[in-house]
């Protein structure tokens, strides 16, 4: 959200990958909608959002593919300040699973719609460091996602730093520890994020890299 930040009057496009070397994976496209009146600095705000997600599971002896494919439509409200900024988000989301093979115990699978929740935020520690963190959690299969950065300041005024995420929902849980290295400029107001590191996921220990852009328009 830091390009929203320096261009309050604009819409924000977001977009994203990350891909594993085993099962997992995850794809992203979002955009960010002031009402009349507010900025994506201050005020109320649209959120739209569409993922794909792949992960793999343990039920008994056998290994479960999952591939969900989730549209949400949330309301936020965004606050901002010297060296902070945060908001937090409610709505609707529709996600559809697909198991191979089937898996009955697993509630998740087929199509629900439930309701999703998320927070963000950004603290300046020092001129040259801070902490961001961002928590989402959808109702019906208490799927939940948690990623904490701590980044320091390059002689660029690009960032680096570790990042850990932990996610996950009644039928597996997953770990990543990397590196993320963000504010990359592009085109004047485009900001890349590049990242990658180690996940542990059912008991395996796989890489992953990761690509982030932000864009007003």
């Amino acid at each position: 959200m830091v390009p929203g930040m320096s261009h309050a009057d604009d819409y924000l496009f977001l977009t994203g990958a990350e891909v594993t070397t085993s099962s997992s994976s995850y794809f992203y496209l979002g955009t960010s909608i002031p009402l009349p009146k507010s900025t994506l600095a201050d005020g109320y705000v649209l959120h739209l959002w569409a993922d794909y997600l792949t992960y793999s599971y343990e039920a008994g002896a056998t290994d479960i593919d999952a591939m969900v494919k989730s549209l949400s439509a949330t309301m936020g409200y965004h606050d901002s300040g010297y060296g902070y900024w945060w908001n937090t988000r409610i709505g609707l989301y529709q996600s559809d699973t697909d198991l191979s093979p089937d898996d009955p115990g697993n509630e998740s699978a087929g199509m629900e719609t439930g309701i999703k929740f998320q927070l963000e935020g950004e603290k300046q520690l020092t001129g040259d460091s801070k902490i961001n963190a961002n928590f989402a959690l959808l109702s019906r299969r208490t799927a939940y996602w948690l990623r904490v950065r701590y980044l320091m300041r390059n002689d660029d005024n690009t960032y680096h730093g570790p990042e850990f995420i932990v996610q996950g929902d009644t039928n597996y849980e997953a770990l990543q520890l990397g590196w993320v290295l963000t504010h990359i400029p592009y085109n004047n107001n485009w900001d890349f994020t590049i990242k990658g590191g180690f996940r542990l996921d059912s008991g395996d220990v796989s890489e992953y890299v990761g690509v982030e852009l932000s864009l007003p328009y």
